[in-house]
């Protein structure tokens, strides 16, 4: 079956001016052009334009949609089993939140109560929608969905004495960074106790240490601004750098 611009247009609910757009960036070419110069889409062009759509609902611009679709089928399918459960877990992260705001407004009512504990569930789930929001695509891309999601869990299954420990571990580290970008001239030992402390706080939620994945950290503390400001906004300007300095000599 061949469909004019107007019925793919109404088919798929795509305007027309969209259609021949994607005609003019070679996105989406017509199977064939009428005798009377309309243009003719057909099933394979159908199937074309879902998948751009779909990618589109990505946020994907349309020149990496162009380079995406150059893929052979298993390529694609397995690119999108990670969109996939990438959304999944947005969407589980999304209804912890609205279960949080819910509990929180019948509290506000003096409908419930909350525990300590309860509080503290509350909060770890809090602070693992928070870095999603903020890091989750690039951690992802960089380390995979399954390592993530491990870390995530570990993270989830904290202990009140446990989480006390990482960030009694975190306030030492930067405490030690901030002391040293003050006074470069520091020992060689502040240098390592700040490789230590740093090992030591990712321990607590990585399910799997290694050097490699350290210093793939490092990289991404330096490649991305967001990630080099978590550390310099805390300690002082180029308190990353000297954090990723010290990863990178202790893990060569």
């Amino acid at each position: 079956m061949q469909y004019t611009i107007k019925q793919l247009s109404d088919l798929v609910g795509i305007s027309t001016r969209t259609l021949r757009y994607y005609d003019q960036i070679n996105l989406l070419k017509p199977a064939t052009i009428s005798e009377a110069g309309y243009r003719l889409y057909g099933p394979k062009q159908v199937q074309r334009l879902r998948q751009i759509m779909t990618y589109r609902a990505l946020d994907f611009s349309l020149a990496d949609i162009a380079t995406i679709l150059t893929k052979k089928p298993d390529q694609l399918t397995a690119d999108l089993n990670q969109q996939l459960l990438h959304l999944q877990h947005q969407a589980q992260q999304l209804q912890l939140t609205i279960e949080t705001v819910q509990q929180q407004i019948l509290i506000n009512q003096g409908v419930s109560q909350m525990t300590d504990q309860e509080q503290f569930e509350i909060f770890k789930q809090q602070q693992l929608a928070e870095n999603e929001e903020q890091f989750g695509a690039e951690v992802r891309d960089k380390y995979g969905e399954a390592t993530i999601t491990a870390t995530n869990q570990k993270y989830a299954q904290l202990n009140e004495e446990q989480f006390a420990a990482i960030q009694k571990t975190e306030n030492q580290l930067i405490e030690l960074l901030k002391a040293t970008v003050a006074h470069p001239t520091t020992s060689a030992e502040n240098q390592t106790t700040i490789f230590q402390l740093h090992k030591q706080w990712l321990t607590y939620t990585w399910s799997n240490y290694s050097s490699a994945a350290h210093r793939g950290l490092a990289d991404m503390y330096l490649a991305d601004e967001r990630f080099t400001r978590y550390y310099d906004d805390r300690a002082g300007s180029g308190a990353t750098q000297l954090l990723c300095n010290n990863i990178y000599a202790a893990t060569k």
